[in-house]
């Protein structure tokens, strides 16, 4: 085969390729960021079970919402920046997918006890731009006891948009 039947066999497929995948996409893990129904699953986050954290959401505005982290328990808990959106249908919470390739900055803050703390974030960048709708942001938290693994325990806040 001399080079130029060979370069419009590759041309050929190439183009034939890229149809296929427009045409497939939805089959190969394609979502669209801003739909919040592909890929969700119920929610089975256990929230609120530590008794004297609290999160309560001051302020949503755009694509931003500032929240109120308040520590009344006996130890200093701690948490970082990652968090989880989930969308309210009906009676249940499903957890929204977040964008792929999506890190979050490793930072601990400390949060001792009788102290709040004023969090913040723009979730356009994990979740795109939400519809309308009851929402729940979750936050993680550790509270390292003495000589023991630290435990993990979740709490929310629900907003709507």
């Amino acid at each position: 085969m001399d080079k130029k039947i060979r370069k419009r066999v590759f041309i050929i497929a190439s183009v034939i390729t890229f149809f296929l995948i427009l045409i497939y996409r939805e089959k190969i893990n394609y979502k669209d960021n801003n739909d919040i129904n592909p890929i969700r699953s119920e929610s089975t986050i256990v929230l609120n079970d530590y008794s004297g954290v609290t999160m309560t959401a001051k302020r949503v505005a755009d694509t931003k919402i500032a929240v109120n982290i308040n520590n009344s328990a006996d130890e200093s808990v701690t948490f970082g920046e990652d968090y989880i959106l989930e969308v309210k249908e009906g009676n249940k919470w499903y957890s929204l997918p977040a964008k792929d390739d999506i890190m979050f900055t490793s930072i601990g803050y400390e949060l001792k006890k009788g102290s709040d703390f004023p969090w913040s974030t723009d979730y356009e960048i994990l979740y795109g731009i939400l519809p309308a709708g009851q929402y729940r942001i979750i936050k993680g938290f550790s509270i390292e006891l003495q000589q023991e693994t630290p435990k993990k325990y979740f709490i929310s806040a629900e907003f709507s948009i």
